[in-house]
């Protein structure tokens, strides 16, 4: 890699932008630069990158890490901008470090799946970002089609992230922190981060009766 410091693990849990992918980050195993005056910090994913990866939803297929994309090019699984550190193949199919590394099963709720089954839960459409892509989604196990974009989950991050610094600027926590009363913000997190670092017998609580109105 292109830097040249020293990286160090840091457990504090904070939101980044990540260096190297250039995708938000919140996780409580991340990587940043011993230089106090450099702000270089890295997924876990990033910094210890795989060099010739395999995905199940990709048979026979090896996955190449590189650390710039080419202008245009876009994550297989959410549909976003690959402006960083990527992951292609020889058929041309590309994901971000982290999107590589999405849980496959979270609990017994949800299931990553290659296809999107239905509409989104959340934003109501079967295609995401561009025309006629559909992305990855997490379904539902008990409904066995509704479903959530991979990438309709970054963007509540995104949103929920920006409430979060709103509301501690002004002194108020709470509310912020759940969607729709019932999907907490930590839960979204550790899907697309993969970082499951809580308590995996109560992080779904409520979730199946979200999908059942």
């Amino acid at each position: 890699m292109a830097h040249q410091h020293t990286l160090q693990l840091n457990d504090s849990g904070s939101v980044y932008r990540c260096s190297g992918c250039k995708e938000i980050g919140y996780a409580s195993n991340y990587y940043t630069c011993e230089n106090s005056d450099c702000n270089y910090v890295l997924h876990e994913e990033c910094a210890k990158p795989i060099m010739h990866a395999v995905h199940p939803f990709f048979q026979n297929c090896t996955f190449e890490f590189y650390e710039k994309a080419q202008e245009g090019g876009f994550c297989d699984a959410c549909g976003k901008d690959l402006l960083g550190f990527f992951y292609c193949s020889r058929t041309g199919d590309a994901l971000h470090p982290c999107c590589l590394n999405l849980k496959k099963n979270i609990s017994d709720t949800l299931t990553l799946c290659h296809q999107v089954p239905s509409d989104c839960y959340l934003c109501k459409k079967r295609h995401v970002v561009r025309n006629n892509f559909e992305g990855w989604s997490y379904v539902v196990n008990s409904s066995g089609n509704s479903c959530v974009h991979v990438s309709c989950f970054k963007d509540m991050i995104l949103h929920e992230i920006s409430l979060n610094n709103n509301n501690r600027s002004k002194g108020r926590t709470g509310s912020f922190f759940k969607f729709t009363g019932k999907l907490a913000f930590n839960v979204l997190l550790d899907i697309v981060t993969g970082d499951i670092t809580n308590s995996i017998s109560t992080i779904f609580e409520g979730i199946s009766s979200l999908f059942s109105e």
